[in-house]
């Protein structure tokens, strides 16, 4: 069975918690997943927000994972999924041990 990105996007959001996942290229360009209201900014930002963390993280050590509180009471999880993409995903928990089996599969097809 061949591994797809919509294929991985829909594991996650089988996931308990999990409301939206998007993929988006470390430039900032969607590339697949749920959209937002917005969704040219949402993936723009995402993309800056990790790219400025691991720029500030760079003489400490790699950056893991952002966590963003909303104030509904969501959190927004954004991931770097190799060198070309960011997973951003949109939950009420976070959901980062259940996906870390899929992250190198993210890597291999982005």
């Amino acid at each position: 069975m061949e591994i797809t990105l919509r294929g991985l996007i829909d594991e996650i959001k089988k996931i308990e918690g999990v409301k939206k996942v998007s993929v988006i290229s470390r430039t900032g360009i969607p590339l697949n997943g749920d959209s937002y209201e917005n969704q040219e900014t949402f993936a723009a930002m995402s993309a800056i927000i990790l790219g400025a963390a691991e720029t500030a993280a760079t003489s400490i050590s790699g950056v893991k994972k952002i966590i963003v509180f909303l104030e509904s009471g969501d959190i927004l999880l954004i991931l770097s999924v190799g060198k070309r993409g960011v997973l951003s995903i949109l939950s009420t928990r976070d959901v980062t041990k259940d996906i870390e089996h899929l992250l190198d599969k993210f890597r291999h097809i982005i």
